[in-house]
């Protein structure tokens, strides 16, 4: 039978708890129990209200940067170090992305010199490998 229900939970995401509420979720019930039965259509919007929530990139927008930036998904994800199939399920939205590569993607996406620096083999062989400590300014000496 199908229900509008006011749904809340906490949904344990990346190592952090998020509260997600969706104040008009439909969804079926049963009829002996009264349980909501999570179909794929009601998982796929506790997602979205989970990515929400955490404050990440939808699936629209990843792909929308993506295209925008004239990338396959082969070549943002050689870009972020992951695989094809991975870049393909969170534009998708079959699987939400870590908080910290929707950090690198946000970057990556605003960032022409980033882009470009990881297009650069040599140069990300190189960088972070060694940290030169910035010089105290002339304040800071005194």
């Amino acid at each position: 039978m199908p229900a509008l229900v006011d749904y809340s939970v906490s949904v344990e995401h990346d190592g952090r708890a998020y509260p997600v509420h969706i104040p008009s979720l439909h969804t079926p019930k049963c009829r002996n129990c009264g349980k909501l039965v999570m179909t794929d259509a009601v998982n796929e919007e506790v997602s979205n209200a989970l990515r929400k929530a955490a404050g990440l990139l939808t699936p629209e927008q990843i792909k929308r940067n993506r295209e925008a930036l004239g990338y396959t998904q082969r070549q943002l994800a050689g870009l972020l170090g992951i695989a094809d199939a991975t870049l393909s399920r969170w534009e998708t939205g079959a699987q939400i992305q870590q908080r910290s590569l929707d950090r690198f993607m946000r970057i990556l996406f605003d960032k022409p010199e980033v882009r470009n620096d990881l297009s650069d083999d040599q140069k990300m062989a190189s960088l972070g490998a060694t940290i030169t400590a910035p010089q105290p300014s002339p304040m800071q000496r005194n």
